[in-house]
Parts: C-alpha cells; sequence; structure tokens
C-alpha cells in the first residue's frame, strides 16, 4: 500500500524533470552566436496535421521568434480568412435567337413614283378645269374623268368628262363626253330655264335628257370646217321625258299642240342666253329632229 504512492511520485518527478530539461535545451543560446545581433526569425510556417480529406484548411499566420536577450515572445495574430473580392456583375450575354428578337426592324424602303393620274391635279390639270369640276358638284352634276381624246390634229379633249346627269335628279342618256364648261352650262341651261318651263307648262320636273349626239370627229355637213361637236364642245338634244312619264320629243309641232309649242319655243330662246349656237326644227332639215347647242365664240349668237 506504501510502494505505490512513492512510486507514483518518482514517475512524476522523473516526468517533470524531462519537460524542464527539453525546455531549457530548446531555450538555450546558441553557441559562438552574436545575442546583441541576432535579427528575428519570421515567416514560419506552423506545420500541423495533414487535413482530413474534404476539410477546408487555412494558410497559417506567420509567428515571430525572438531570441533569448529580445522582448518576450509575441502570442500569435488570430487567424481571419480574407474576405471575398467581390467581382464585377457581368451582364448576361443574349442568346443569338434573343439578338435576332431585339433587334430593331429592318424596314425596305422604295422610291415612290407617283403616276399622273388624268383629271387629278398631280397629273398637271389646269386650275380652270378643277374649279370648273367642282362647280359641277355644286350643280349635283353626276360625272367622271375619262383618259384624253385625240382623235386627229383637228378633233380631241384634253380633258373631257363623261356625264351621266345633268342635275340631281335629271338624267341624261345615254352619256355624253363632253368638255368641263360645255357640260357646266348645259346643266344650268337645263335647270334654271328647261326644268322650270316643263313645271309651268305640264306641272311635271324634268326627269332624263336624251341625247343623240356628244363628241364626234366630224365636219359641219356640207362644208369643211369642223363641227363644235369634234371638240366635245357641242350637245344634241332629241327629246325631253317628264317626271309624270310624258316624251317630248324635238320637232316641228303640229297646227293644233299649243302647249307643246309654246314649251318647244320658250326653252330653245332661253338657250340662246347660255351658248353661242342654238339650232333647232325649222333651221334646216339636218336639225329637224334636235336641239343643237355649243359654246363656239361668236361675235353673235347664231339662235336659229
Amino acid at each position: 500500500m506504501t510502494r505505490k504512492p512513492l512510486a507514483a511520485i518518482a514517475a512524476l518527478f522523473v516526468c517533470t524533470t524531462l519537460v524542464a530539461s527539453c525546455t531549457v535545451i530548446d531555450l538555450a543560446p546558441i553557441p559562438n552566436a552574436d545575442v546583441g545581433s541576432a535579427t528575428p526569425v519570421t515567416n514560419v510556417e506552423m506545420v500541423s496535421a495533414a487535413p482530413a480529406p474534404g476539410a477546408m484548411t487555412a494558410p497559417a499566420a506567420p509567428v515571430e521568434m525572438a531570441s533569448a536577450a529580445s522582448s518576450p515572445v509575441l502570442a500569435p495574430a488570430p487567424m481571419t480568412s480574407p474576405a471575398p473580392t467581390p467581382s464585377p456583375a457581368l451582364a448576361p450575354t443574349p442568346s443569338p435567337s434573343a439578338q435576332m428578337t431585339a433587334a430593331p426592324p429592318v424596314t425596305l424602303g422604295f422610291p415612290r413614283v407617283s403616276l399622273p393620274r388624268f383629271g387629278s391635279r398631280d397629273g398637271g390639270m389646269p386650275a380652270e378645269e378643277v374649279q370648273c369640276r367642282k362647280r359641277l358638284k355644286r350643280l349635283g352634276v353626276r360625272f367622271r374623268d375619262i383618259p384624253a381624246i385625240h382623235d386627229s390634229a383637228s378633233c380631241g379633249i384634253d380633258y373631257p368628262v363623261e356625264v351621266s346627269s345633268l342635275g340631281r335628279t335629271i338624267a341624261l342618256k345615254p352619256a355624253a363626253k363632253l368638255n368641263c364648261a360645255m357640260a357646266e352650262e348645259a346643266a344650268r341651261w337645263v335647270q334654271s330655264d328647261l326644268a322650270p318651263a316643263a313645271r309651268v307648262r305640264y306641272f311635271s320636273g324634268v326627269a332624263e335628257i336624251r341625247q343623240i349626239s356628244s363628241y364626234s370627229c366630224r365636219r359641219i355637213a356640207g362644208s369643211r370646217t369642223m363641227s363644235e361637236h369634234s371638240k366635245g364642245n357641242a350637245l344634241d338634244i332629241g327629246a325631253i321625258k317628264l317626271k309624270n312619264g310624258r316624251v317630248i320629243d324635238v320637232h316641228k309641232p303640229g297646227l293644233f299642240a299649243f302647249r307643246e309649242r309654246s314649251f318647244l319655243r320658250r326653252v330653245r330662246g332661253e338657250a340662246c342666253d347660255h351658248f353661242g349656237t342654238v339650232l333647232g326644227p325649222g333651221y334646216n332639215r339636218d336639225h329637224r329632229d334636235h336641239f343643237h347647242i355649243d359654246l363656239k365664240q361668236r361675235r353673235r349668237t347664231a339662235c336659229h
């Protein structure tokens, strides 16, 4: 019982002596070394046990070793992991399909070619022709522009119109090819003189004007002079249809056709205030069945 504690004490003393001797040996001055000029040893890496597989290890901090004659040994600084350096944000690179979608649309432009259309301002129609067509519309005339007519050096119309009515309710049949000035004056005559005369004589309005000739490339019968028809400047009227259904033919009335004779005489006389030439039944055989009206410029109106 007494030997076991004594043996333990002896073993503890031996161990203590060995530890103290190891420490003295480590701290003993190096022989033949200049202690005063000794420089501290730096950047000594602490060797540690091999890390476990998959474990993250941090680099060991340098520890300064002081000589025996220098100041006490400094404790190693705490190890800190370096702060991660923020990497600049990289803009996402669009895919080729996204680049094609985001690209601005490409518009292919073609030069605009304006083809002159007959009867339009862009086609070079004179201002008077443009104004004439505006007046036709105000009068309620139904018409359409048609291509220029040039049948010969003496026949043609530069800016013809095809007229299908001489008022909002007064048809012209068949449609007549005229120059605009002739169409306008014929409409004024029908609306201001012929239609009122029909209401007075027959108590009915005019429904239809039947024409037998408008533009025609020909000469005056029995002469070498070109007719006004060759310029679309004349119109031949063969009959007048009233709204009550009655048709009045242009001819020389009979002896007892008082109302018809009065009507035809009146409209024929009032036409002389609108046109340069007015010819009808009784003038010659060629005009026995129609009124010929035209806008030929004369010093004196030819009203026969």
